[in-house]
């Protein structure tokens, strides 16, 4: 009997080793998934580095995809686009854009350095250009 459960062990063992199989196509996809999430959060802080602005922190801030954005350097240069233009073209510009699309918001990227009283007067030709929604641009605590 001994000879016989000696067998029996030795032929169970070699069937269990035989089904124990090491997949490499299941590996491989979850690397790929990988490598594409590390691509793609590459770039993600470049989107934010091409603001020209030191924007204020805010412990509620949001990220919003932005319709249009308007930013204010330090020195009060107004950027529409990436473009910078003199304030009454900016309210042209507004004027045509709120005519076209009454509902667009426009995202305000003003400087923390920057008086007050100037995002206030561009918030007022902003306004009086008939744009409806307005925004600030927040950033993140640091820390």
């Amino acid at each position: 009997m001994s000879a016989l459960s000696a067998a029996r062990r030795r032929s169970y063992g070699r069937a269990h080793r035989r089904g124990t199989r090491f997949e490499l196509i299941p590996m491989i996809d979850v690397f790929m998934i990988v490598t594409l999430f590390l691509m793609v959060m590459a770039f993600l802080p470049q989107i934010s580095e091409s603001l020209r602005a030191d924007l204020p922190s805010s412990k509620t801030a949001e990220k919003t995809p932005p319709s249009v954005m308007v930013q204010m350097t330090k020195d009060g240069e107004i950027l529409f686009q990436g473009q910078p233009l003199p304030p009454e073209v900016l309210e042209g510009k507004m004027k045509a854009l709120a005519a076209a699309k009454p509902d667009t918001a426009v995202i305000i990227a003003a400087d923390k350095a920057l008086p007050f009283e100037k995002v206030v007067g561009l918030i007022d030709r902003l306004k009086s250009a008939g744009i409806k929604r307005l925004a600030l641009a927040t950033a993140k605590p640091k820390g």
